[in-house]
């Protein structure tokens, strides 16, 4: 099969991987250079946003090839229009089925992606807190000590530090630093 492949990855040695496996399979893929956008291209290999938009509006079918860590990355990229998507951490052999699904206008996602896919999504531990742990852990990644915060919120020390092994328990922490990391990486804190 003889498929004319544009190559729109940022260069380097991810795409130099890519030019000299594509240039020795049986597929026969050419890969096309970007300054040469007059001949005809069947399937793009991309990584960029911009360029996804792009081939979009030609019709062209796309295989992203990028650093997916999250579901919401492969679904934001299957939106844009891409046929295939494939992880930078996976195996040339499945750039090559990816090119070859997309040729013939299929889906496909490589084992790596099909497995982010799958992950259940759980709920954001923070919104599992209730309002007053949300005021406690907000008081306290502010430096606030137990007593201060029991004060500014009307409650016994005791009632706070319930409040802060209870939400310690819900976010998986175990030092108070851990937990103000956690409120100020979740825009918990100011």
């Amino acid at each position: 099969m003889s498929v004319n492949v544009r190559l729109a990855v940022n260069p380097g040695l991810i795409r130099q991987g890519m030019e000299s496996y594509l240039a020795g399979q049986s597929m026969r893929c050419h890969v096309m250079k970007p300054h040469a956008p007059d001949l005809p291209v069947d399937v793009c290999v991309t990584d960029d946003a911009k360029a996804m938009e792009r081939l979009t509006l030609a019709n062209i079918p796309m295989v992203v090839c990028a650093d997916f860590v999250h579901r919401s990355e492969v679904l934001s990229a299957l939106r844009l229009g891409a046929m295939a998507c494939v992880s930078i951490a996976s195996n040339f052999k499945h750039l090559r089925m990816a090119i070859e699904h997309a040729h013939d206008r299929r889906a496909y996602l490589c084992p790596t992606l099909s497995a982010v896919m799958c992950q259940v999504q759980p709920t954001p531990a923070y919104d599992q807190l209730t309002q007053r742990e949300s005021d406690v852990i907000n008081w306290i990644a502010q430096g606030y000590s137990t007593k201060q915060v029991g004060r500014k919120l009307g409650l016994s020390p005791y009632t706070v530090e319930t409040h802060k092994r209870n939400i310690m328990q819900k976010i998986g922490a175990h030092k108070v630093a851990e937990l103000t990391r956690y409120a100020v990486t979740q825009e918990l804190a100011p």
